[in-house]
């Protein structure tokens, strides 16, 4: 993995860095501008950041991501309870 050092013990993955300034560049704005954005949105509503975690932990472009936040947190056992019940 490449990693882009701005300081110590700041680093960035260097892929994620040009993926995201080419989306940046297309909204007229720059890295540095958009992380002091996120920043400030963090301060003002810090519930923030769990919808960006689960937006950068969602996967795409195959049959489980589809079903990302779709499936719920049920114990395997009740899934089976409700499976026996409805076949009978």
């Amino acid at each position: 993995m490449n990693t882009l050092k701005v300081r110590k013990n700041f680093a960035f993955d260097k892929e994620i860095v040009d993926q995201a300034s080419l989306i940046l560049k297309g909204q007229q704005k720059s890295l540095t501008e958009a992380i002091g954005l996120y920043f400030q949105a963090i301060i003002k509503e810090p519930s923030i950041l769990e919808t960006v975690e689960k937006s950068a932990n969602k996967r795409t472009g195959a049959f489980i991501g589809t079903l990302d936040g779709k499936i719920g947190n049920e114990e395997y056992k009740d899934i089976k309870k409700s499976f026996h019940e409805n076949i009978s």
